[in-house]
């Protein structure tokens, strides 16, 4: 994989386009969970877009964790402890939402998304923001 550098603003657009994508995503997911209770469709096309959204997910994980520890080191004022500590409890999160994801049983599945939901809008308050990625701050390395 090549090395490139990204800007934390071109970060934050990229990010957010990828929780847009998820959030289509868990709407699918909710629609086909509603059609399964319903009977009008089996559990194979639902399984099928969770596997979509649980890859996606991943995919998602490994950009941001990558992108963020670096950004917030340089504008975290409390100190590298804290940091670690919050990246730690962050990735914690997106390990346990992704087991979730693997039950077959819609109410559990709709738990997981509303779940996963809520985890998207906490990144957007908290850490997808101009003023956590700034530009005059710091450049991202990634991978891709």
């Amino acid at each position: 994989m090549s090395s490139s550098t990204y800007l934390p603003s071109r970060a934050l657009a990229e990010l957010a386009a990828q929780h847009a994508a998820l959030r289509d995503m868990i709407d699918r997911c909710e629609v086909l969970a509603d059609e399964l209770d319903a009977g009008r469709v089996g559990s194979t096309r639902l399984m099928r877009e969770v596997a979509r959204l649980r890859l996606a997910f991943d995919a998602h994980n490994r950009f941001e964790e990558q992108l963020l520890r670096p950004v917030l080191l340089d504008t975290d004022s409390f100190g590298a402890v804290r940091l670690e500590r919050m990246v730690e409890e962050h990735v914690g999160e997106h390990r346990a939402i992704r087991v979730q994801m693997g039950s077959h049983v819609t109410a559990d599945l709709r738990v997981v998304l509303a779940t996963l939901s809520a985890h998207l809008d906490a990144e957007e308050r908290y850490f997808l923001t101009a003023k956590v990625l700034r530009d005059d701050v710091v450049l991202l390395e990634s991978s891709g």
